[in-house]
């Protein structure tokens, strides 16, 4: 991803409450890994995936601290809410919390909002499409936090563009070696595009609705490889 020309990547956590301090230092030692591979400025960032408690994610996002690390993502189940409200307050100075992906409603999402964490990432497929992804950011927006989309392509790409609280995107790597770029939802979608660099220009978007269409030659089957 550094070479690619993104900002930053995300490393998923392989251990859990289950491991104890053993995986806490594991985990954090993957960090410090990264971090002299990608040098001082790369920004890196663990995502939990709802695998941790409170007590666990605190210490490890202790852990990770030295290394620079930009935010540890998801670390809890969705509705644990008083957990994530603990886990900002303890979390190191400067690193953000951020959550989201698996929230479906507002009122969810103004429940998270006042969790204090810094990040919110609705993710436009679950949370019931565009309209309130944009009541989404306006919340977050009056709070002060930030708005990323969890990994929706082209279905968020306009309106990362226009929100002046998402100041970046997240673009998934669905090739099986991360290598290589390809589109999220090839080959369901035509014209779909990819990063340059690390980037996607407002361009490439100016084009009818989402700016792609359906394949309709597609023919997927499951199982599929990737």
């Amino acid at each position: 991803a550094n070479v690619m020309g993104f900002i930053g990547g995300k490393m998923p956590t392989h251990w859990g409450p289950h491991d104890g301090d053993a995986g806490i230092r594991k985990d954090a030692a993957m960090v410090a890994d990264m971090r002299e591979k990608c040098g001082p400025d790369f920004w890196l960032m663990l995502d939990c995936w709802m695998s941790q408690d409170v007590n666990y994610a605190t210490k490890l996002a202790h852990a990770c601290a030295p290394f620079n690390l930009k935010w540890i993502e998801e670390c809890l189940p969705p509705q644990q809410y008083e957990g994530y409200r603990e886990l900002k307050r303890n979390a190191p100075a400067g690193m953000m919390v951020t959550s989201g992906e698996h929230h479906g409603t507002l009122q969810s999402f103004r429940t998270l909002a006042e969790t204090g964490i810094d990040i919110m990432q609705p993710d436009v497929g679950w949370c019931g499409g565009l309209a309130p992804l944009v009541e989404i950011a306006a919340l977050a927006k009056s709070r002060g936090q930030l708005v990323v989309p969890h990994g929706s392509s082209v279905y968020s790409h306009h309106a990362v563009i226009t929100f002046t609280n998402t100041p970046f995107s997240e673009f998934l790597m669905t090739s099986p070696d991360c290598s290589t770029l390809r589109p999220q939802f090839d080959p369901i979608l035509l014209d779909e595009p990819v990063p340059v660099n690390g980037r996607i220009h407002k361009s490439v978007l100016d084009k009818p609705g989402f700016g792609v269409e359906l394949n309709r030659d597609c023919h997927l089957k499951r199982p599929y490889s990737h």
